[in-house]
């Protein structure tokens, strides 16, 4: 097994596991295949709970989410909208627009802001990024 197996392999699980853990899902996660990456960075997969499919990203440092399969054709296409959710996330939160936790920081607060743009932007800059896409 390559160490490039082993990463996707472990990132793919480890998402696929927090994703269930959060109780978003009334059937578990049935199927899970990568679909584009870049080792040791981040992952976009597809996953299928009963008869739904998903979009899923994961990485190293990246937020783990999920969209439905609908939002979005391509991988290219699903990181463009995650990198887009994230900014959107960061504004939301920065003014106060969603609810948060009562015992969050201001400390935390601005650390969770500047990682969702630095995510989001990171990602972005993959999405134009052309020879990443080509297979």
């Amino acid at each position: 097994m390559t160490s490039q197996k082993t990463w996707t392999e472990t990132t793919l699980d480890n998402a696929v596991n927090e994703v269930v853990s959060s109780g978003l899902f009334d059937q578990p996660i049935l199927e899970a295949r990568p679909v584009w990456h870049i080792e040791g960075a981040i992952l976009i997969a597809e996953c299928r709970a009963g008869a739904t499919r998903y979009w899923l990203v994961a990485g190293a440092d990246s937020p783990t989410d999920i969209i439905p399969a609908h939002v979005a054709n391509t991988a290219r296409e699903v990181a463009r909208h995650f990198s887009l959710k994230w900014q959107l996330a960061a504004e939301q939160l920065r003014h106060g627009t969603v609810p948060l936790p009562p015992d969050t920081a201001t400390d935390d607060l601005s650390a969770r802001v500047r990682h969702l743009v630095k995510c989001s932007e990171s990602l972005m800059e993959l999405v134009e990024h052309e020879p990443v896409w080509v297979m």
